[in-house]
């Protein structure tokens, strides 16, 4: 624990502090030695609070990012539950902070209890390898792409055939969508037309948007109803993102100031990208 009650006070770890627990009221000891970290050591062997994790070094330089009186606050829904959030703005925003797995249900239910005003970032430093991220994306509300859709899912099944990202467009197809909506039974063969014409498109409209496979994905990501953003480590950020109309995910490039800023400020999380153009992206490596 970062942070204890004392004297009905928020505060800090230091030598020879007590305190309580500020979800469940029982004894907290600051412990302050000279080689571990400083922290609170909430009694029993088990955190009163299930959704709490042991925290390691990559959680608690997420955590010092953001002002003391944002972390670990005490959240509360319409039924009196409480939970300690790892990061939770005044405006009521909620950032958890998720470094090991945890279940599919668990998740439903911290979402539920925080509600849409909350963002997960997760550290994908274990999982990074298998994810591979391919195909820059053109963005899907360019004038051009108004009519078009793409011709592939933008995020796929791993292979083991690995081949170069391509970052012109000139590897997709695509459908129009009017061919679509005149006939759209099961099995109707539409005309594809070649990603060569739409390069330009790519070149112009990048957004910092790719197509990717995941090999063993963690599913409950997949299925979140909130923002998800991939920490892969040496500033690489990633979030799980719709792709224009149909709800495809794509992985969307996120620059770390950006959502940095974001956070601190009280505004919305920005997810967007310091846009290069796509051409500049030919030696991005897949991961």
């Amino acid at each position: 624990m970062e942070v204890a009650l004392v004297g009905g006070e928020r505060a800090a770890p230091a030598p020879g502090l007590k305190g309580e627990c500020p979800l469940c009221g029982k004894p907290a000891q600051a412990k302050c030695g000279p080689i571990i970290r400083w922290h609170w050591a909430h009694a029993g062997r088990r955190h009163c609070d299930p959704w709490m994790e042991n925290e390691g070094p990559w959680h608690r330089a997420w955590k010092a990012l953001f002002p003391f009186e944002w972390q670990e606050v005490v959240a509360y829904d319409h039924a009196g539950e409480k939970h300690i959030a790892d990061v939770k703005r005044p405006d009521g925003t909620v950032i958890e902070l998720q470094n090991s797995q945890m279940s599919f249900q668990e998740m439903k239910s911290r979402e539920a209890f925080y509600g849409e005003r909350m963002i997960w970032i997760v550290n994908g430093e274990k999982f990074k390898n298998q994810i591979r991220i391919s195909d820059s994306l053109p963005d899907p509300h360019h004038e051009r792409m108004r009519d078009f859709k793409l011709g592939m899912p933008t995020y796929t099944k791993w292979s083991k055939h690995l081949r170069q990202p391509c970052h012109d467009g000139s590897a997709f197809g695509y459908f129009l969508k009017s061919d679509i909506a005149a006939d759209p039974s099961r099995g109707a063969m539409y005309e594809l037309h070649h990603g060569k014409a739409f390069e330009s498109v790519v070149a112009n409209s990048y957004r910092g948007q790719h197509a990717w496979s995941w090999k063993n994905p963690r599913e409950g990501w997949l299925l979140s109803r909130r923002t998800v953003v991939f920490d892969l480590g040496q500033g690489e950020m990633w979030a799980l993102a719709k792709y224009g109309d149909d709800g495809d995910l794509c992985l969307q490039r996120v620059s770390i100031k950006a959502l940095m800023d974001s956070l601190l400020s009280g505004a919305v999380p920005d997810l967007s990208y310091a846009v290069r153009p796509a051409r500049d992206l030919i030696d991005l490596p897949a991961l």
